[in-house]
């Protein structure tokens, strides 16, 4: 069977893995099998690359005929859903979000400066994002959770690194599919980049002016993709700069002034802590998708923000309600750039 048409054979009968269910061995053991498949598979491809027999090739359009007939009359299941996280559990919620959040905006302006350790605005966020690879009708999906650290000087200079965990898969069958077909590439190797003076990656070169706020944060943030694109631009400065208590209490002011608003109460986030979540849903963004901020009630610190599908999941691979992205912001201080 000629590589093209082995791919077109593999790429009809994936869907069906009866390799789909939960795993049946730890994670190491998964690892060793994988890899002795892969390079068994390897080598089996080279073997088929060479030139095959007329009798071969008939055979091979043969069976992929019968395939093809068969597969007119039987139903091809989709892959299984993406092992997508669980959902915070929320608790009251009752009240005005706009009142909520102004009262923390309060709190926040009075809230002491951080700790001064060094002049480098250091930043730790962990985030999850859900990697979707669409192959005409078939969805195949993974979670990669990964680490940015950033270092930022007063002269723009600094350094970021990314680590990339384990993709998560909800079966041995998927991952084996990803992994096969080498969906991932290059694109989770860990990333360590050093900036000179003023070539720091970031949207905005400087801290947003407390009188304005509202306007800088719209700044490649456009107000008709809808209220959602608000707490998106907030996000985005919590993810390249320190906040100063004066600022951080500005962007909740504007936050607190969005139509759609609502107060969803107080949660635990995903690192344990304790916070206050407004949310805004929409399908300005593709599909119906809550978006959540989470912040400190006491000292109005920006603890994480998630992405959730509310009742259509479209082509993607998860069961809704689904989150299917959030950002969690572990560290907020000023230090020294590392050696």
């Amino acid at each position: 069977m000629s590589p093209s048409l082995t791919r077109d054979v593999r790429r009809l009968l994936g869907p069906a893995d009866p390799a789909g269910g939960p795993p049946l061995t730890g994670p190491h053991d998964r690892r060793a099998d994988l890899d002795r498949i892969l390079a068994g598979a390897r080598a089996t491809e080279a073997r088929r690359a060479r030139p095959a027999g007329r009798r071969l090739v008939v055979a091979a359009a043969a069976l992929l005929a019968l395939t093809l007939a068969a597969l007119q009359f039987v139903s091809v299941p989709q892959p299984a859903y993406a092992a997508t996280p669980p959902l915070l559990q929320y608790t009251g919620g009752d009240g005005s979000a706009r009142d909520a959040l102004t009262a923390i905006a309060a709190k926040a302006a009075a809230a002491p400066d951080p700790a001064r350790g060094g002049d480098y605005e250091h930043l730790v966020i962990q985030s999850w994002g859900l990697w979707t690879q669409v192959d005409g009708e078939y969805v195949r999906s993974a979670v990669i959770p990964s680490r940015l650290e950033s270092w930022r000087g007063p002269d723009n200079s600094g350094r970021r690194t990314t680590r990339f965990e384990e993709p998560q898969f909800s079966s041995t069958g998927r991952e084996w599919l990803w992994r096969a077909q080498n969906l991932f590439g290059d694109g989770l190797d860990p990333t360590s980049e050093d900036y000179p003076a003023g070539q720091f990656p970031a949207m905005w070169a400087d801290l947003p002016p407390t009188g304005d706020v509202d306007a800088w944060l719209h700044i490649g943030h456009p107000r008709e993709n809808g209220p959602y694109e608000t707490i998106v631009a907030v996000t985005d400065l919590a993810r390249e700069r320190l906040l100063t208590p004066a600022i951080r209490a500005a962007a909740l002011r504007v936050i607190a002034q969005l139509p759609g608003l609502t107060l969803d109460g107080t949660v635990t986030d995903r690192a344990g802590r304790t916070g206050a979540a407004f949310s805004v849903t929409t399908d300005d963004s593709g599909l119906p998708t809550r978006h959540t901020l989470i912040v400190d009630s006491v000292t109005g610190a920006l603890l994480g923000y998630e992405q959730m599908l509310t009742t259509d999941a479209g082509k993607l691979a998860v069961r809704v309600p689904a989150v299917i992205g959030y950002e969690t912001y572990l560290t907020a201080d000023r230090t020294t750039l590392p050696r």
